[in-house]
């Protein structure tokens, strides 16, 4: 895969997802990469924080206005808040289906002819997609796989479909060389790499911020990512990262060690300490 000028695309089930990747999804972009950010629904019954509030109390008690509040109204707010967290990320490129909520993939295969016209159109190196089975049992919806994993189901035949041409394409088929999955949908132990994205730690604290209508403040927001993507990063030997694991195992030329890896297999154990830290060094020293 080449260093630089590949194309990502983030197929994302509600506006907040795509935040999982966003500092990586800022890397990319910093080096000059194409980044997608799709998105199957508004969001407007997931996290509804101001509605769910209301509906917690004694009948005689809800606001008639927030209860009477449109999903779509709600939904706006979430798309609206996704263009901000995208833009902390240098990402324009952000596109929402407006699927119908909750997502099951068996009444809506027009979202599966949707997203392979966009793998035609943008012709991405790199899919990140959300996990395609459920992560937890509690994440089953009358038995079946919540929207998350339906919206991975839609995604990846999306994918697989866009392999094969059709005498109607205008565009010629196309394969997509790698798969990931986010790993804050799995184990530490399941990851199969992690990005370091501390330079990028103030604008996931934004992001989660934008989230307004899920009922973020600063104080969650930064509390968040130090323990979530902290945890992450501390792991990894970084302040924070974002870890992902691969659809499937990957043919390369060589064994590859990243540089990261190199460069801090040599460094002291001050300078180790200090970096984990926070504070910038040369080996062996502050700077």
């Amino acid at each position: 895969m080449k260093e630089t000028g590949v194309t990502i695309l983030v197929v994302a089930a509600h506006p907040h997802d795509f935040t999982h990747c966003a500092g990586t999804l800022g890397v990319h972009v910093s080096r000059g990469d194409k980044v997608t950010v799709v998105c199957m629904t508004q969001g407007g019954l997931i996290h509804n924080e101001h509605l769910s509030d209301e509906l917690r109390k004694p009948q005689a008690e809800r606001s008639l206005v927030s209860i009477e509040k449109s999903i779509s109204e709600y939904g706006a707010m979430k798309v609206s808040e996704l263009l901000q967290a995208c833009a902390y990320f240098g990402v324009r490129d952000v596109r929402v289906l407006n699927m119908p909520e909750p997502f099951r993939l068996g009444r809506c295969p027009e979202a599966v002819v949707a997203l392979r016209s966009i793998f035609l159109e943008i012709r991405p190196q790199i899919l990140i997609s959300q996990r395609p089975t459920p992560y937890s049992p509690r994440r089953l919806v009358d038995g079946v796989p919540e929207d998350h994993a339906e919206v991975a189901y839609a995604t990846l035949e999306a994918r697989n479909q866009a392999r094969s041409g059709r005498v109607d394409d205008s565009q010629p088929p196309h394969i997509t060389a790698v798969t990931l999955y986010p790993g804050v949908y799995f184990d530490i132990s399941e990851h199969d790499f992690a990005v370091d994205i501390s330079e990028w730690y103030e604008q996931r604290v934004l992001a989660e911020i934008a989230f307004r209508s899920q009922g973020h403040t600063e104080q969650f927001a930064r509390r968040r990512i130090q323990v979530e993507v902290g945890s992450t990063g501390f792991h990894y030997g970084a302040m924070y990262a974002e870890g992902f694991v691969r659809d499937k195992p990957e043919l390369q030329s060589s064994i590859f060690v990243s540089d990261l890896t190199l460069r801090y297999a040599s460094e002291s154990e001050t300078a180790h300490i200090a970096r984990l830290s926070g504070v910038r060094v040369n080996d062996g020293g502050s700077s």
